[in-house]
């Protein structure tokens, strides 16, 4: 939770911030607001209740929980806007003050809008009745602001420490819903991963044992090979699927970037020698980095064993890695498996995770390319994600 909480009422400021538009258009900002799921949704009950309890512990028309994009206020619950059961349920920034209270990350208070320098000309006066205004920001689980709980009344109003105080509170329950939510999908997420995990066991260990007969000479060497493969498979599931232990998500596993890949991959890999190269940063991972890494690079080399470089003896991955300021760029290279005629038509359930991982969790993004010959994935990171205090960041690496 990251609810403002005040020492007094904060009048709006007679200009919006020097960077107004950069801040609503923060893609951090967008992409929170974008997994929490609140826009042009239909209403909850939840929020419902908090804009009614706005009201009435204020003593004002209208409670509104606003959720702001980079065009536009999303009323995901209103009480009182003028229409009754066809109120309006989005305005243009034109109509908004709430988008002020997202770019300030502040509670902000106004008593007759009509005399305010920044607010005499929106359109939410004439339009809506908007005269006195007290806003406090909503935030995300992780702490971007989304949009603002605000409290409206048709007639000036001088706002007191209590109605801050009153409806600040009520602001903690919205956040709280809001977690609710981001965790509710969270488990979701978990559970269809797990569920195609499963699905693919079976797949995956065939698969293993067909490549494992085809390279071993003796029956007590395809067994050995065979057992260190599926430890090896084992211990790669264990670190995609660190939320089973306990229930925990924080667990703090530290390991080198290379040494991930490397573990990931060797199940999959008849060969190393001669499959696999990899040219990467020294870069360490820990805790949910190493977790949601792991997941992209399991998928990757599960998708290279059934259907790509890796389905055959003779195919290659070649893997290499940059630093580049902030960024770390993976390029994932495969060469010699099944000829590829063009990009599949449609996303399956793993490649879907992948960009959720990928877009949601690292706040990063992958490009795919089909080429004849193998895919090509590119992978930019931030560097934040990374450990870099004992490696050095410095061009491509060792």
């Amino acid at each position: 939770m990251n609810v403002f909480r005040p020492s007094g009422v904060t009048e709006f400021p007679s200009q919006p911030p020097g960077d107004h538009v950069e801040r609503l258009n923060d893609p951090e900002r967008l992409s929170a607001l974008d997994a929490a799921g609140v826009m042009d949704t239909a209403p909850e009950e939840g929020f419902d209740r908090m804009a009614r309890m706005a009201t009435a512990v204020l003593g004002v028309p209208v409670g509104l929980v606003s959720f702001v994009d980079a065009e536009r206020q999303f009323f995901k619950a209103e009480c009182g806007l003028p229409g009754g059961d066809d109120s309006v349920q989005e305005t243009p920034l034109s109509h908004s003050f709430c988008q002020y209270v997202v770019t300030h990350d502040r509670t902000l208070a106004v008593t007759d809008a009509r005399e305010h320098p920044l607010l005499k000309s929106n359109k939410a006066i004439t339009d809506l009745g908007v005269i006195a205004y007290l806003g406090v920001p909503i935030h995300a689980p992780n702490g971007q602001p989304l949009g603002s709980f605000c409290a409206i009344d048709s007639k000036p109003r001088l706002w007191s420490e209590q109605d801050v105080s009153l409806i600040s509170d009520l602001a903690a329950m919205i956040e709280t819903e809001l977690l609710l939510k981001h965790e509710h999908d969270a488990m979701q997420t978990l559970a269809r991963e797990m569920n195609h995990r499963v699905k693919n066991l079976f797949s995956v260990v065939g698969g293993m044992i067909s490549l494992t007969a085809r390279s071993a000479e003796t029956p007590m060497d395809m067994a050995r090979v065979l057992q260190g493969r599926l430890s090896a498979l084992d211990t790669a599931h264990s670190l995609i699927s660190p939320a089973l232990a306990e229930g925990r998500t924080d667990i703090e596993v530290q390991t080198r970037l290379g040494k991930l890949i490397a573990r990931l991959l060797d199940p999959h890999v008849a060969f190393p020698d001669k499959q696999l190269m990899l040219d990467l940063p020294e870069l360490l991972l820990s805790g949910q980095s190493v977790t949601d890494l792991a997941l992209v690079i399991h998928e990757l080399a599960t998708n290279a064993a059934k259907y790509g470089a890796l389905s055959n003896t003779d195919g290659t991955i070649d893997i290499r890695g940059t630093v580049a300021g902030d960024m770390v760029h993976l390029t994932w290279r495969e060469r010699g498996g099944p000829s590829i005629g063009q990009a599949p038509a449609n996303k399956g359930f793993g490649s879907k995770l992948i960009d959720l991982t990928v877009s949601r969790q690292m706040n990063g993004a992958m490009e795919t390319a089909w080429h004849a010959d193998g895919v090509e994935h590119l992978l930019s990171l931030p560097l934040s994600l990374f450990d870099t205090d004992d490696c050095a960041t410095d061009g491509r690496l060792s």
